[in-house]
């Protein structure tokens, strides 16, 4: 990878992928790729990490005038659908239990109230730091229900996967609002709403599915990918083979993270996910249902799957709050400050969009660094 030729294959340090120099050679070769350009480049990042990233370190004010990087839906806290919080809820209400989630989730709106607010009334709803907290609470609280919350995609999905095919406990339960992030990549490409060009690819994921996963989006597109890491050296350098791919007329996928990233994947966490799940349609928050986006509990382990334990009826539901333009904003349609909420009544400390409760989601990292972006 060329990553690891400019740096040296043996430089791990996390000092090396930050070297102004390294940066610095980059931008240049990218100065003079984008000079061959006819048109505005915009590129697409699907993963919250890259946009905590990116704007951290002052990315996007370092890049050529004609290239543009959007956030796509990578926060899997964001896209979180207020159904799933409103269904979790019912749960806890009708059956007395006790909900156990990621911190992030507490502070996500359903659609009248979140988990923090429910807390707050009443509701035993407890943070845990993952799923294994979650079975040793139930494991000490045999005559209650525990449901653990579980969202995330693949890179968290694993995880859950390999306590629903060993975990039998009776009054434990997984409610899965797990995602998979290359369909809905390909959703993405056939809206006509938005424009863009190349696709970086999020670093974590790939780690457990590898490169296969996406390969249907240059077979099939001629749409330019890119695997990348989160650190500056890393990220410049799948925009560099992105630009580059568009200048030749190519289109493949380019792993531009080869020091974590196998082609296969993490193969035995790819069996895991396999054995513990099905792939099913998803909700996501504001965007509707997405085809062969979820990961839903495989019904050899119904046993630990809250949604087939409870009999949840329909409910009413309510996406979004007045003002909020999540959905806009989730697949790089519009920008955080063009919503009129935006750092004003919807702000890190009092959320009104799913999209400001996260540290990953676009308009929380916007918020918080609003400093730097205005800068640039």
């Amino acid at each position: 990878m060329e990553g690891k030729k400019a740096l040296g294959e043996k430089m791990e340090p996390v000092k090396h992928y930050r070297d102004k120099k390294v940066v610095d050679a980059i931008l240049g070769r990218l100065k003079k790729e984008t000079e061959k350009l006819e048109d505005k480049i915009r590129i697409m990042h699907v993963c919250g990490t890259h946009e905590h990233d990116v704007v951290k370190h002052g990315l996007r004010g370092l890049l050529p005038q004609n290239i543009e990087l959007i956030a796509g839906p990578g926060c899997p806290v964001c896209v979180s659908s207020a159904q799933d919080v409103d269904e979790v809820l019912w749960i806890a209400d009708n059956h007395d239990a006790i909900i156990t989630t990621f911190g992030d989730m507490m502070r996500v709106p359903g659609s009248t109230e979140s988990l923090y607010q429910a807390q707050g009334r009443g509701v035993d709803i407890r943070v845990v730091y993952g799923i294994s907290e979650a079975i040793k609470l139930a494991e000490k609280n045999p005559e209650q229900d525990v449901i653990f919350f579980s969202v995330g995609f693949e890179t968290t999905s694993c995880v859950t996967a390999a306590e629903v095919v060993r975990t039998n406990i009776p009054n434990f339960s997984i409610y899965s609002s797990h995602k998979v992030i290359p369909p809905a990549m390909e959703l993405l490409l056939q809206r006509d709403d938005i424009e863009f060009h190349g696709y970086l690819a999020p670093g974590h994921v790939s780690t457990i599915i590898g490169l296969k996963p996406y390969e249907f989006i240059p077979e099939k597109y001629n749409f330019p990918v890119a695997i990348s890491g989160f650190e500056p050296v890393d990220i410049l350098m799948g925009i560099l083979s992105l630009i580059k791919q568009i200048n030749a007329e190519q289109a493949f996928v380019d792993n531009t993270y080869g020091r974590w990233v196998k082609y296969e994947g993490n193969t035995a966490a790819l069996r895991t996910l396999d054995e513990a799940y099905v792939i099913s349609d998803a909700r996501w928050r504001g965007l509707g249902v997405f085809p062969n986006t979820g990961h839903e509990i495989s019904d050899e382990y119904r046993h630990n799957d809250a949604k087939k334990k409870y009999d949840i009826p329909e409910l009413p539901v309510k996406d979004l709050h007045a003002g909020c333009i999540c959905d806009e904003i989730l697949i790089g349609k519009s920008k955080p400050d063009q919503c009129k909420l935006f750092n004003k009544a919807c702000r890190p400390d009092h959320p009104i969009g799913a999209c400001m409760v996260s540290h990953e989601g676009t308009c929380n990292v916007a918020a918080t660094y609003e400093e730097i972006i205005w800068k640039e």
